[in-house]
């Protein structure tokens, strides 16, 4: 088990080194495909061996100590060359606060000589994700960057992005196997540089403009970390997960390195007030959106608030994450409805999911808890197979606009069928993502806010994920047929395929998964925790062991053949009519369909979806999500002192 670690955190980094040893793009398909088999392999024999621990000591725990001084020491003084070489002085202050905080940490508080990695079910179940769907993502990768370079007319920097992205594979790797804090806080710190290197990957002002948002708000959060980290160790002596986990729940004084530890998960995974980071970071190219802004990076922050979920479970700051993440679940939820940027559909959803997943670490319940790890799972797979199809669709239509992708099956029939059927994922029965949102419901039910703002949220998320999948199925009155010329890449089709299939496998199979992976994780906290914890992380075996989704599956598999045979003997011989506009039909541009205004004037006839922009204002809902998210930070902290 230790050697398969070593390689899951090393070998990414040999690559890196590779990616930077040429710039043949063949080269870079081979090293990718590499990169791709040996991450699902090693990951795959992870989970086969299971979970246990591994200690470090004596001249190993020296010499992996010794690395991270030094690399903390290159991070510092990068961060100081680019923000004052771009004159970003709040990035500049924020990153001499850090500094200070890290140098009293590393140098003035004592340290375990000693330290722990931990495979336990959370760690295997993220490692399967950073490990698959991420190097899927770098495969895709190369079907994908020389297009988007060509269109933008940009110098190719290929080997920097490759080079970036293993180094934050490697990383995540790091910080979801680490028990100590300062382990874990220095790969956080990593990933937060790879994201603003990835972010301002294009180099113009608007890029630049993101990747320093999102340096400025995950610095915050690092310092938050820190922070937690310090007052653990000096009041509590304290610096380990699992001294947090003996401690068990958390009263007064000791709520505050909690409390900030959560304020650096909020922020990681963008939550509200700290969203507008990761919307910028939709300048990025696709990959990295899918990679680190859905699928990885931002799951390091619900991730960090599942393992501290012992800690405030049944306290008033559980209560108060439960309704805070509620909040920004339906307040990100109605943000998305007004938006016709698909991207920027996939991030205000993003964020409304992850704060689902806070929400259920907050409830902390046994079933709450299994919610959140397996709505992390699947919201993983899926988001990530619709963030890469967006990115194709905009290569294959030039556009990113919902409205642009009316009658899209007719012009990219397979790249359309994969996306709906990734937006079916996420929106009904019986794939994971609405099963998991459905027991969160049930989980949420002693809290009827909670309960309301979840309804909400999920209505809302049905409708604009329904307009964007109508758009796309609508039946255009012109140029029926596809274009031939479409250009379609092996890799991507192939990610885009083997994405699929793994969204419709961890469907079918949610059972398994849930016994082997979810279940095995609660039980663990439940006997590690104090015995105070016992009532709230509950054996839940039975919640969703019982429900059989292979014969759902089976039973939907029948009706497609039945439709499909319907569609051959009887739909596809029907003839196409124009469309039939009161008694009048004509323009001299016959491509056109026109009617007759009041005026007497030919109009055009135009068909788009309604957006409820004066009720959904993005601005008005944005200046609420402030107000609201701050005061409920501020009532748990004061709260929670009295």
């Amino acid at each position: 088990m230790n050697n398969l670690i070593l390689l899951l955190i090393v070998v990414p980094l040999i690559f890196a080194i590779l990616f930077t040893l040429s710039n043949n793009k063949t080269f870079y398909k081979i090293i990718s495909y590499a990169l791709c088999l040996f991450g699902t392999t090693v990951s795959i024999m992870l989970a086969y061996h299971g979970t246990g621990n591994i200690k470090i000591s004596g001249t190993a725990f020296s010499i992996v100590e010794g690395i991270i001084i030094i690399c903390e020491l290159l991070i510092i003084l990068f961060l100081f060359y680019v923000s004052i070489k771009n004159k970003r002085w709040g990035v500049l202050t924020l990153t001499a606060i850090s500094t200070v905080l890290s140098v009293y940490t590393t140098f003035f508080i004592g340290k375990s000589e000693t330290s722990i990695i931990n495979v336990d079910s959370l760690s295997i179940v993220m490692a399967l994700i950073v490990n698959i769907v991420g190097t899927l993502i770098v495969v895709f990768a190369n079907g994908y960057m020389t297009e988007y370079e060509h269109h933008r007319g940009m110098k190719s920097k290929q080997k920097l992005f490759y080079a970036v992205i293993c180094v934050f594979l490697a990383a995540m790797n790091g910080l979801i196997f680490s028990d100590s804090l300062s382990w874990m806080y220095f790969f956080w710190e990593i990933t937060t540089l790879a994201s603003f290197i990835l972010i301002a990957y294009n180099a113009d002002a608007e890029a630049l403009n993101s990747g320093f948002r999102a340096l400025f708000i995950n610095i915050i959060g690092g310092i938050s970390f820190i922070g937690g980290i310090i007052i653990f160790k000096t009041s509590m002596n304290i610096d380990s997960f699992s001294g947090i986990l003996a401690h068990g729940r958390v009263s007064s004084f000791a709520i505050i390195p909690v409390f900030l530890l959560c304020i650096a998960g909020f922020a990681k995974s963008a939550q509200v007030p700290f969203q507008s980071w990761l919307l910028g970071a939709m300048v990025a190219p696709t990959p990295v959106s899918a990679l680190l802004h859905s699928s990885t990076m931002v799951k390091a922050g619900v991730f960090l608030i599942i393992k501290l979920s012992p800690a405030f479970a049944g306290t008033s700051l559980g209560t108060a994450i439960a309704v805070y993440g509620a909040f920004t679940f339906v307040l990100c939820s109605a943000m998305a409805v007004s938006q016709s940027n698909a991207k920027r559909v996939l991030a205000y959803s993003t964020i409304a999911n992850l704060g689902l997943i806070i929400c259920s670490a907050g409830i902390g319940t046994g079933v709450a808890i299994a919610a959140a790890i397996t709505l992390l799972i699947f919201h993983a797979v899926s988001k990530a197979l619709l963030f890469l199809c967006t990115g194709q669709i905009e290569h294959t239509i030039g556009s990113r606009d919902i409205e642009d992708m009316f009658g899209l099956i007719h012009k990219a029939p397979a790249l359309t069928l994969i996306t709906a059927f990734g937006i079916i994922s996420m929106i009904l029965p019986p794939f994971g993502v609405l099963v998991t949102k459905w027991i969160s419901i049930e989980a949420s039910a002693t809290n009827p806010l909670v309960v309301i703002f979840l309804v909400l949220g999920s209505a809302l998320t049905t409708i604009y994920y329904i307009k964007w999948l109508g758009t796309m199925l609508s039946f255009p009155s012109v140029n029926l047929k596809p274009e031939k010329t479409i250009k379609r890449p092996f890799s991507v089709y192939l990610v885009l395929s083997i994405l699929s299939v793994i969204v419709l496998a961890i469907s079918i199979f949610i059972t398994p998964i849930y016994n082997n992976l979810v279940a095995p994780e609660i039980k663990s906290l439940a006997i590690k925790s104090k015995d105070s914890l016992s009532a709230v992380f509950g054996d839940v075996s039975s919640k969703s062991g019982t429900f059989n989704n292979s014969l759902v599956f089976i039973a939907l598999g029948i009706l497609i053949v039945l439709s499909l045979i319907v569609w051959k003997v009887l739909v596809s011989k029907t003839q196409v009519k124009s469309i039939y506009m009161c008694g009048e039909n004509n323009s001299p541009d016959n491509d056109k369909n026109m009617f007759r205004s009041g005026n007497d004037s030919l109009v055009e006839s135009n068909i788009s979806n309604y957006y409820l922009k004066d009720i959904f204002n993005e601005k008005a809902l944005s200046t609420l999500g402030y107000v609201v998210s701050i005061s409920i930070i501020l009532v748990v902290l004061i709260g929670g002192l009295l």
